[in-house]
């Protein structure tokens, strides 16, 4: 069940939990998060959020979250407060407690595709490097990292709502385009489920779109990934707004537009979003700008 406010936490935070192969075998079964050990949680304040990840051969996996309720730098105090924990206490100079009574069990999600797309608040690194196959190397959780709202509110999504993790950064983004267009919470979970089983719809729409045509292009300023990089590529946009669809509604080829990365964004900087002919007579209009005339023209 989603925990009620998860989103007015202050602060979110990526802490590294190393599991040994024993424990990673029994994680939802036996284990908890009451508490979390580390030197740098004096700057965590009650109300914030601590998720867990580990690295295991590469891949990243989320192990968990506790909403921080009391820091603490003793752990006989620590002991005390968290009460009926039973689990062995991990030595360290301050400690972060979740509420006794709304601990939650942990458990392994691998987010290995979506390592690339996690933003952290850092003048130094922002985000995660991440090798030519997508691993990350465990040494990038060495320091205690602060999440940005929007990468935070990704692994909210995939904890509790159980979405299924897509196969890439560039999918995630294609599976959320239109987030702006309506609420957060079952909504957006039920738009996402939407779109995974749409993936066949999208493929089947690009080919139909290259069989017209010849090649894949953006249908509203012509631009063509494979003239200019030597590589195929096009975004599918969904015409009609995911959010505005009920349940199980079959959607048609027709209701698929082309577009390129450019156009993509400009046409999702409105809610609801920009139309395909809107974009088109904005680009008309600002090429007679520039090359002189007036709009009355």
């Amino acid at each position: 069940m989603t925990p009620p406010n998860r989103f007015l936490a202050a602060k979110h935070y990526i802490l590294y939990w190393k599991l040994t192969p024993e424990e990673r075998l029994t994680l939802g079964e036996t284990r908890s998060a009451a508490y979390a050990a580390h030197p740098q949680l004096a700057r965590v304040k009650p109300g914030d959020v601590l998720w867990f990840v580990n690295v295991y051969l590469g891949r990243l996996f989320l192990l968990g979250r506790i909403a921080v309720e009391i820091v603490a730098d003793d752990i006989d105090l620590a002991q005390e407060l968290v009460g009926s924990y039973r689990g062995e206490w991990q030595e360290a100079d301050w400690y972060a407690l979740a509420n006794k009574y709304s601990v939650e069990r942990l458990r392994e999600v691998e987010i290995t595709p979506l390592a690339g797309i996690l933003r952290f608040h850092s003048r130094y690194a922002d985000r995660l490097s991440v090798d030519e196959v997508g691993h990350v190397e465990a040494t990038q959780f060495r320091a205690l990292r602060e999440l940005r709202p929007d990468s935070s509110k990704i692994l909210d999504e995939i904890w509790y709502e159980e979405i299924d993790v897509p196969q890439s950064a560039q999918d995630y983004l294609e599976l959320t385009e239109d987030d702006t267009a309506y609420a957060e919470g079952k909504v957006v979970t039920r738009t996402i489920r939407q779109r995974q089983r749409s993936r066949l719809l999208v493929q089947d729409a690009k080919l139909q779109f290259k069989s017209k045509f010849g090649h894949l292009h953006c249908q509203i300023c012509g631009f063509d990934f494979q003239a200019v990089y030597g590589i195929e590529y096009i975004e599918a946009h969904h015409t009609q707004p995911m959010a505005s669809l009920e349940d199980e509604q079959m959607t048609s080829i027709s209701e698929l537009g082309m577009v390129c990365a450019n156009c993509h964004r400009i046409i999702h900087q409105r809610t609801p979003p920009y139309t395909l002919e809107e974009i088109q007579t904005m680009i008309r209009a600002n090429q007679r700008v520039r090359d002189g005339h007036s709009e009355s023209d």
